[in-house]
């Protein structure tokens, strides 16, 4: 339970990184366009400056439909989601477990746990591969 927690929380906070890493260079590069343009209108600008400008328009527009098509943000939100959803399943047999009387919630946290795994995101391959790296014992810790 703790390393499905675990392995959501690396994929929310690797699709938040990637939004970050392409949402920058969307606003900067939208920035130097739009003053470009309006600073080209008061003089004749260079043929380099106009190719070059140009160039950014582009990179600019593909960036910003990458970003929309992408969607990192509600990637992450629902990894996050995930995560915080196993870690209280996790939570519930922990107690559970500590009072070592009637085990029949087992059946219905069996369903919650298979529930869960239906509708969460699939974890990447790469969150897996930094959990991989993680003991097993300091998962249980966190």
């Amino acid at each position: 339970m703790a390393v499905v927690a675990h392995g959501h929380y690396r994929a929310a906070l690797r699709f938040s990184k990637l939004q970050g890493w392409l949402g920058i260079p969307t606003v900067i590069l939208t920035g130097v366009v739009g003053t470009s343009v309006f600073a080209s209108l008061q003089q004749q600008p260079q043929v380099w400056w106009q190719v070059t400008v140009g160039l950014m328009s582009m990179t600019a527009a593909v960036l910003s439909a990458l970003q929309s098509f992408l969607n990192f943000n509600d990637k992450a939100e629902r990894h996050r989601s995930a995560g915080a959803r196993y870690n209280a399943v996790g939570r519930e047999l922990e107690q559970l477990l500590a009072q070592d009387e009637d085990w029949s919630p087992l059946t219905k946290i069996r369903a919650r746990i298979d529930a869960l795994a239906e509708e969460s995101p699939h974890i990447p391959e790469g969150a897996y591969e930094e959990i991989a790296k993680i003991p097993v014992e300091a998962l249980w810790k966190q």
